[in-house]
This record gives structure tokens, sequence and C-alpha cells, in this order.
């Protein structure tokens, strides 16, 4: 390839998506870049697979719709499967103040189209699910739409049909500098000399996104924060068919993958450029687990098999999408914290759309990046 006219820094799964998304519209000169030795060395892989449309915000309610929507039809344009496996979520309560913002989400959840979330009582949620302590429950909601999906599927999936489309992939490719001025990026090196001239930049590196804005001495509202996975290697110690489960007083939640449970809890860490699982904290989502979870043998994790990722963080916990501040050539899609496998089939679309001019399918103005500079952060109702 000569010059691309649009240089995609980071190739996770967003990336990935960004890229089929625009040659899908007939842009051909598309490079992407990513310091990885291979697909999925990043974020995306670290995904423990959750899919769910149960948000507090419009936004991100509709950004699942609309991510639901693609993946009932991915198999079908990409030949291979994205993994959607409809187990539902179920969140728990175990108080009044928690039930009350479970009905206030689930009252937005209906404004916004998914009707199938339900609000529970204590007995329904034992019936979904019979292996949770049934004290303390208040109650909760469920959503047989919610489920599970297949990250690295979705990743080789939008590379490959990226590829065949003529975008170029190229891996081992770290920036180090980035050229920038009179508002725009005029190029960028990587670690091993390479200079990339390119008409457009796209930053979607994920929980390092902010750290690459730095090189053009930029601020993007997007930090790195680490969470960590329980694996317990125990087969068969649960039914593979049960909803993800979520206690909404700490977040801690499991479900079961590859009939093997995964364990978590979204607990900040003193060191969020680690990628080491903590003794610390496993100890201690074993002790919750052996509180909630009801099973003939205590759930002990696997210290070698667990592992821990980076969310990429923005201050009100939802996207950053589109021009950063103070660039007329620099998009980001990053900031998702959290949510960014399951939304990047709606991502790709959406950037695409930015970046091309066209009307984008849902509104998402209010995931511009000068939203923090304005004071204007995403506003939700808070329950997990």
């Amino acid at each position: 390839m000569n010059a691309p006219e649009i240089l995609i820094i980071g190739s996770g799964v967003t990336g990935a998506s960004i890229a089929y998304h625009l040659s899908v519209k007939g842009l051909k000169k598309i490079l992407v870049i990513d310091s990885g030795e291979k697909p999925g060395e990043g974020s995306t892989s670290k995904a423990t697979g959750g899919f769910r449309a149960q948000f507090g915000s419009e936004i991100n309610i509709k950004l699942s719709l609309l991510s639901r929507d693609k993946l009932l039809n991915f198999e079908k344009e990409h030949g291979l499967s994205s993994g959607y496996d409809p187990k539902g979520y179920l969140f728990i309560a175990s108080s009044e103040d928690e039930f009350e913002n479970l009905k206030k989400a689930n009252s937005l959840q209906h404004l916004c189209g998914l009707t199938e979330a339900e609000i529970l009582d204590p007995a329904k949620i034992v019936e979904i699910n019979p292996y949770v302590n049934q004290e303390s429950i208040y109650g909760g909601s469920f959503c047989h739409s919610d489920g599970f999906i297949k990250p690295m599927n979705i990743l080789r999936a939008y590379i490959s049909s990226a590829e065949k489309l003529g975008v170029k992939f190229m891996w081992n490719k770290k920036v180090t500098e980035i050229i920038r001025g009179n508002g725009k990026i005029t190029e960028v090196r990587t670690s091993d000399g390479e200079v990339i001239r390119a008409d457009l930049f796209i930053n979607s590196c994920g929980a390092w996104a902010g750290e690459l804005a730095t090189l053009a001495g930029l601020k993007l509202h997007v930090i790195p924060r680490k969470r960590q996975v329980a694996f317990v290697n125990d087969r068969n110690l649960l039914p593979e068919d049960l909803p993800m489960t979520v206690w909404i007083k700490d977040g801690f939640h499991f479900r079961i993958r590859d009939n093997y449970p995964l364990l978590l809890l979204p607990e900040d860490s003193a060191d969020d450029s680690s990628t080491e699982v903590e003794e610390k904290w496993l100890m201690k989502v074993e002790s919750i687990a052996s509180e909630r979870i009801m099973t003939d043998k205590k759930m002990i994790a696997d210290r070698e098999k667990s592992w821990s990722g980076l969310y990429e963080m923005s201050p009100d916990e939802h996207a950053v999408l589109g021009l950063i501040d103070g660039t007329d050539n620099f998009y980001v899609a990053s900031g998702s914290s959290g949510h960014g496998v399951m939304h990047s089939p709606a991502i790709g679309l959406l950037m695409s759309e930015i970046i091309t001019g066209s009307k984008t399918t849902i509104e998402i103005s209010s995931l511009n990046p000068s939203r923090f500079k304005n004071k204007k952060l995403i506003e939700s109702v808070k329950f997990f």
C-alpha cells in the first residue's frame, strides 16, 4: 500500500470494526497498525464476553440494541459466529435503594425499546438461578436477550472481512511519535523507525488511547483501569445455562464459560498499569463466592489460569467518539469503560458514519470528546 488515506492506530475489536465498516462504505486506502505481534494481544482477548442492554443511560441502551441487531446477522455477514448466546443477565438488589435504582433503569430501558427486561421478586430470582444464596435478596431484574458473545471470534471476523475489502493490517507497530501542526496530525513514527503519513487518523487504542493522545500534545479523558478475573478450574460445578449473575451492592458477578465458573469483582487496584492478578483480590473473591453461590464444593480460583486486563475508562463511564479537541483530522473511539467488545459492532458503524459525514444511525452527540471540557457528562442511573 502507498500512503494510506486513513490510519487506524489500534487493532482491537473496536479498531477492526471501524476498519471494516469504513471499507464497506467504499474507503479502500485504510491501514491499521497495532503494537502487538498478532490479533488479540490487547484487551479484546481478556474480555469475559458478556453482552447486555440493561444499562442506566439512554445512549448505552441504544448502543447495545444497535450492536445486538448486528450480532444477530453477524454469521451471515462474516461467515463466523459472534457467539451471541442469550442466556440473560440477572441483577440482584440487596436493599430497597438498590431495587429502586433497578426499577428506574428498567423504566428507561422500556422507553428505549428493551421491553423484555423485567423486574423480579426474590422467588423469581431463585427460579432463574437456584444457586444464589436467598438471604438478603430484596429484588432484581432480568433480561433474557442479554447474554454472552465470543470476543475473539468478533475480532477475527472483522479483520478477515476488512482484509477481503482491501484493508491492510500491520503488527509490531507501536507509535512512538506523533507530528502535529496547524490543527492537523501529519504523520506518526513507529518503534521500527517507519514514518506513516495519512489524511486522517483514528485513535482506537483502548486503555492506551489517552497515552497515544499525549504523544500529540493532546488531552484525552481516557485512562486504564485494571480488572481481574478468577478462573475456577472445576468443570461442571454449575450448569452451563446460568445467566450472568450480578450483585449490585459491590458488583460481584459470575458466569459459566465453557463449563468453568468465572468470578469477577470490579475493585480498583493500586497499579492500573499491571496485569498481574493480586492474591489479596483472589482471596476476597473466593470468600464472597462462598457466601453467595451455593455449591457442593467451595470455589477456589486457579492462580495460574486467572487473568486480568485493562478497561478504557472515561470520567462518566461512556464511550468517547469523534474528533479529539484541538485537531481537524484525529478521531477517537475509546472510553467504553468495560463495554467495548459488546458495543464494537455499533461503534464501528457509527464511526464510519461520522467520518464519511453520513447521518448516524442513532443520535450520538452526547459521546463527543468535547463533553468533558464543556462539563456535560452523561448522567446514568447507577446500578452496575
